[in-house]
């Protein structure tokens, strides 16, 4: 949210000229990349200004941020990704399984793979990227934890037959 555009914005009443939404937008988010996925508002606490579109927003929010995704969904989303796009060092590649989301607010996913590895953190982006373009969650942060798939164990036979 960013308050007090009704001084530098287009109502601005100092003599000098209105600040750029846009650009200021794009200031924004260069300096915030970290929320990148976190709609921006501009409002005036003032004037009012937008003040009624920002609990609509914070409304749609919650909403995402309250979304759950079926483990079958979820699957046939990883059947569509193309894994070869992400870079990563070759010793943190991952061969993934299965995906399920495990809680909601902050919606939480645990990717089963092969190894027992802290997922690189541009690995993790490129997923939450892919997530927030099939399934939306606008507005709220997605985590994703790794696990290793395990191994089932048969019991080993005697090594002396009769």
């Amino acid at each position: 949210m960013v308050n007090k555009w009704d001084l530098v914005g287009p109502g601005r009443s100092d003599g000098k000229p209105p600040a750029d939404r846009n650009i200021f937008e794009q200031q924004v988010r260069d300096t915030l990349k970290f929320l990148s996925y976190a709609p921006v508002i501009f409002i005036s606490a003032t004037t009012g200004k937008n003040t009624n579109k920002l609990f609509e927003l914070l409304k749609q929010v919650a909403a995402e941020r309250r979304k759950r995704i079926s483990t079958s969904e979820m699957n046939r989303f990883l059947e569509t990704v193309d894994f070869e796009r992400a870079s990563v060092p070759h010793r943190q590649k991952v061969r993934v399984y299965y995906m399920t989301q495990a809680q909601v607010s902050p919606p939480t996913f645990i990717l089963f793979t092969d190894k027992d590895v802290k997922l690189h953190f541009s690995y993790e982006r490129f997923l939450q990227n892919q997530i927030r373009k099939a399934f939306g969650f606008a507005g709220t942060p997605i985590w994703i934890k790794n696990r290793p798939r395990r191994k089932v164990e048969l019991p080993q036979k005697s090594a002396r037959r009769r």
